[in-house]
């Protein structure tokens, strides 16, 4: 089951990605686990209500993300994932673009994979 597992989160985190490049709020409601938290890099923390509003808004979006050095780990009903990221978005009229550390979380939640907690640092540049 963890390779499987692993394949599967994988195909999530990707999934995850691009609806955030998207801005496709219908498939971030679908992934995110309702009690999820998302520590920004600034410190800000978004539930998943919150998150989404700020994304429907325009508070903030997406333009590119590149992930690398990518791992994801198995530990039973929950999936740890880290790796890097470059993150072009757009946030109050101001471009930016943030090279981080991150970790995410996924929980086997009622027979699905369920996103729960993103936490990430900036990474010098």
């Amino acid at each position: 089951m963890s390779e499987a597992a692993v394949v599967e989160v994988q195909e999530l985190e990707g999934r995850r990605w691009a609806a955030l490049v998207a801005a496709d709020t219908s498939t971030l409601r679908e992934l995110f686990a309702d009690r999820m938290s998302y520590t920004h890099s600034n410190a800000l923390v978004d539930t998943k209500h919150s998150y989404i509003n700020a994304i429907e808004d325009g508070t903030v979006s997406y333009v590119a993300v590149d992930p690398s050095d990518v791992q994801v780990r198995i530990f039973g009903g929950t999936a740890v994932v880290t790796g890097r990221a470059v993150i072009d978005a757009r946030g109050g009229g101001t471009d930016f673009r943030l090279q981080a550390r991150y970790s995410a979380v996924w929980a086997k939640l009622d027979g699905q994979w369920r996103f729960v907690c993103w936490h990430s640092t900036p990474q010098p540049g």
